[in-house]
């Protein structure tokens, strides 16, 4: 049985230095508050997730525009 619906693996080690193009972002998830330090997940075009710092100003910046 899983423990809900966020996986152990889902959790942010190490964040994104620099803005990826927003246009090749397609969606974004949070990461579980159980992980150790919070994090947005970018999913691109490409279908690679990206970890990024939640108190980036360009990570809200993404977030409002892709609500």
């Amino acid at each position: 049985s899983s423990g809900g619906p966020y996986h152990p693996a889902e959790c942010c080690v190490s964040y994104i230095a620099q803005a990826i193009p927003r246009h090749r972002i397609t969606d974004y998830y949070e990461t579980s508050s159980q992980c150790s330090r919070p994090g947005i997940v970018f999913i691109t075009k490409k279908g690679h997730s990206v970890c990024a710092n939640p108190g980036d100003e360009w990570v809200q910046d993404y977030i409002k525009d892709l609500e």
